[in-house]
């Protein structure tokens, strides 16, 4: 096997994924804030908000001002939207994006979403980073709703195959959320 066939045969090398900063934010801040993110953790998307929430009187009422970071967190195996204060150091709210999570955008700069306890607002600071944070939550639930509809389909035809080949009854069909 000569040298070209061998560097054909090599898989390619693992996508290293970079974070993401605020345009709003210094170099110097991003570099902090990235920081604050922990081991094996990326932003994909970092902005600068106030998030609201709607409790049960439905009015908003402002909770805090930071940066938002779309987050993949690698140890959770799982995505969070995270608001980090990058004066004092430190996370001041988090919302993982669970299954069936809708992502909302009534006005260009005001984005809303199901909290795990009230409705969420983030106000943006800026409207291009507001439609950048949109594009990027989109394309991510986007993703993750066609790998769950592939992984329906591998078990239904793996039910399928067992049913098939062994000629009996599954025990039981779990299809997930």
């Amino acid at each position: 096997m000569n040298n070209s066939q061998q560097q054909q045969q090599q898989p390619p090398p693992p996508r290293r994924v970079s974070n993401v900063g605020s345009m709003l934010l210094t170099p110097q801040e991003n570099e902090s804030l990235f920081g604050f993110l922990g081991k094996k953790c990326v932003t994909m998307c970092s902005v600068v908000v106030q998030i609201y929430a709607a409790e049960r009187n439905a009015m908003w009422s402002k909770k805090c001002c930071g940066v938002a970071c779309l987050v993949k967190d690698n140890p959770q195996r799982s995505y969070f939207i995270r608001i980090y204060d990058i004066k004092e150091g430190k996370q001041l709210w988090e919302q993982e994006l669970y299954n069936n999570f809708v992502y909302n955008s009534p006005r260009a700069y005001f984005h809303t979403f199901a909290g795990d306890t009230c409705q969420m607002g983030l106000n943006f600071a800026n409207e291009e980073e507001a439609k950048k944070f949109q594009k990027t939550i989109t394309d991510l639930l986007g993703r993750r709703q066609r790998k769950s509809g592939i992984y329906i389909v591998f078990q239904c035809l793996f039910i399928l195959f067992v049913v098939l080949v062994y000629k009996r009854k599954p025990l039981a069909v779990v299809i997930p959320n």
